[in-house]
């Protein structure tokens, strides 16, 4: 409970269908007015058909079970035993009841459809009110419960009527187009055709009926043909479909008293729902539109703006591939995609030194990148009991939350929340879509972002000394050009600051060569700390040190401040650590021989180390 209010979780598939859609939109509007509000937890892929379908389906752990009351699970939809189980546990583990549609499980509560009763209708519809003599069952799979099931029914049906099985009277086309048309293709070279083709579901009817069309033959005149299931396509084809169909607002009556039921403490419930016969012209009776004219205009928006959104998903998936940093994502999504969401991802995805999809890496903490609510594009920490930033507005709004997992590469990075203000199909069509660029730019983005940092890693370990961190000498040759060749730097005075360490034998015999590895980093940390951002600075021998500082600066002062560097870290070492300096400064011109120069601060330097007087 949040807010005073029961949440109720429903688990499902596609919550773009239509039927579903509508479903939801009814159960909804009942489950206000029991003060209770529902939380979508949503897969876009179906399990089967995705390959590995674990990351999409963690949507499902998304679940706050303590703050939930009951959840219903779309057991057909869902399809997984192993997934829908694993809700079911979690669940009890709480005390939350579970509402199963369309499938058995243990110690839950059930919403099943008779199928066989619906599927009877339609058979007897075709053998009894129309008198087919000759019938022929498409099936689904072969050894399928709901295939057996209702080859059954076929049985039972034209054996009451006289007509005796044989099993040239029987198919298999899949439930899908391609098996259904080979199907149709070798019924075609039959001597004689059945004069009734019943399919166990609509997409199957609807091919045959194609098949047959494009070989001259007619529906319903030469052959009636129906179907099972009344999915749109079944009102939309030509001729309309004869079929059984889930009502949508029955499904939504049965699964809000389950739910009444069992929050009334009721552990024992059972709903069935009756599919209901609709005959239509593809067995000689009228044609049905059941609100083909509002269907078709929906599906033309549909299919119309679906066009425009893939163009602007694939520009902003790009563009999020490409940023920089997280705040120009997030200032991409603010910018082009619709308000009514957050999107929540873990913050392992962005510890910049790790690769979070081949790593095995810790990622429970996570932080809200956008949320509409909000007009910051700021960045803060995900709190979970909150469910999402702004709950109780998203509440009173009284539409679903619709949650959907964010994954890229098998691996869960996230979650999308979407908080709508009213019930449009095209606002639900579009989720999977905004979702699958959310997955694809951050997956992109976080992937090409360590591909940035293990190449500047890579260019790094190539350009740059490993004890001092200066560039090598082969590295600062080649920067050398590109900083002669800068407009900023051309005819500007040039310094040139060499330095070597004093008494380095000493320090080794003395201390150790570890001690004299840390002195050659001393120095060269003093010369980091105090030489400008733009100055070249290289290791060029095995303790000398260069450092090519651009513009009028005042060298001995440099040189000043390096030695109180090296006083102070000496005390911290322990052992003296000092360095002998040589100074050129000349014009940068294209001609200017670097060797020269160099030379002659070697010889500045070595006069100078001469002269010391520091006994090592």
């Amino acid at each position: 409970m949040i807010d005073g209010k029961r949440i109720v979780a429903l688990c499902a598939y596609r919550i773009y269908d239509p039927q579903f859609f509508d479903s939801v939109t009814n159960l909804n509007e009942m489950l206000k007015e029991q003060n209770c509000r529902l939380f979508l937890y949503a897969m876009n892929s179906e399990i089967g058909n995705s390959g590995d379908y674990q990351a999409e389906s963690s949507v499902y752990d998304l679940i706050q079970y303590d703050k939930t009351d009951v959840v219903i699970i779309m057991a057909e939809k869902i399809k997984k035993r192993e997934v829908i189980q694993h809700i079911i546990d979690r669940a009890t583990e709480y005390n939350v009841p579970c509402i199963v549609v369309d499938g058995d499980f243990d110690n839950v509560a059930r919403v099943k459809f008779d199928y066989a009763k619906g599927f009877e209708a339609v058979v007897r519809h075709i053998i009894e009110y129309h008198g087919a003599k000759r019938p022929h069952f498409v099936a689904g799979k072969k050894h399928s419960e709901f295939s057996n099931e209702r080859i059954d029914v076929f049985k039972k049906v034209i054996a009451e009527n006289g007509i005796a099985f044989d099993d040239s009277m029987l198919s298999y086309g899949d439930f899908w187009s391609d098996p259904a048309r080979k199907v149709a293709k070798e019924l075609l070279k039959r001597e004689e055709l059945p004069d009734a083709v019943i399919c166990a579901n609509d997409i199957m009817a609807i091919n045959i009926c194609d098949v047959f069309s494009a070989a001259g033959v007619r529906t319903p005149e030469d052959v009636i043909i129906s179907g099972f299931d009344g999915i749109d396509e079944a009102f939309l084809s030509k001729p309309g479909m004869t079929t059984a169909m889930c009502d949508s607002l029955d499904l939504a009556k049965a699964v809000d008293e389950a739910v009444m039921e069992v929050l009334a403490g009721n552990k024992d419930v059972e709903k069935w729902i009756v599919p209901s016969f609709v005959s239509n012209e593809s067995c000689g009776c009228e044609r049905r539109s059941l609100g083909t004219v509002s269907v078709v205009h929906s599906l033309n928006n549909r299919f119309y703006h679906h066009q425009d959104d893939i163009h602007v998903m694939h520009v902003l998936t790009s563009k999020i591939m490409a940023c920089e940093n997280l705040f120009e994502c997030t200032k991409l999504i603010r910018d082009n995609l619709d308000d009514n969401m957050c999107c929540v991802v873990k913050d392992a995805c962005f510890e910049i030194e790790k690769d979070y999809f081949l790593e095995d890496i810790d990622n429970s903490r996570m932080s809200v990148i956008y949320n509409s609510y909000s007009d910051s594009d700021g960045i803060v920490a995900y709190n979970k009991e909150q469910v999402i930033p702004n709950l109780k507005e998203a509440l009173d709004k009284g539409y679903p939350l619709i949650f959907n997992a964010l994954e890229y590469m098998g691996k869960a990075i996230g979650f999308v929340c979407y908080t709508f203000d009213r019930y449009d199909l095209i606002d639900y069509s579009k989720t999977p879509s905004v979702t699958n660029c959310l997955c694809m730019g951050f997956g992109g983005f976080i992937t090409i972002r360590y591909q940035r940092f293990l190449k500047d890693k890579i260019q790094k370990m190539y350009q740059n000394d490993a004890l001092t961190g200066l560039y090598n000498r082969v590295a600062f040759l080649a920067k050398y050009e590109e900083f002669k060749s800068k407009p900023q730097n051309k005819g500007k005075t040039l310094n040139i600051i060499m330095a070597d360490l004093n008494g380095l034998k000493s320090i080794n015999d003395n201390h150790g060569h570890a001690a004299g590895d840390r002195a050659i980093a001393t120095v060269a940390k003093a010369f980091r700390a105090e030489c400008p951002e733009e100055a070249l600075l290289v290791r060029f021998g095995g303790d000398e040190m260069i450092a090519l500082v651009p513009g009028d600066r005042n060298v001995a002062s440099l040189i000043n401040k390096m030695k109180e560097h090296l006083e102070i870290d000496s005390r911290r070492l322990g052992y003296n650590v000092a360095a002998s300096y040589g100074t050129y400064s000349t014009v940068l011109t294209e001609e200017l021989n670097l060797d020269e120069i160099i030379a002659i601060a070697d010889e500045q330097m070595y006069k100078m180390k001469k002269g010391a007087r520091e006994i090592f």
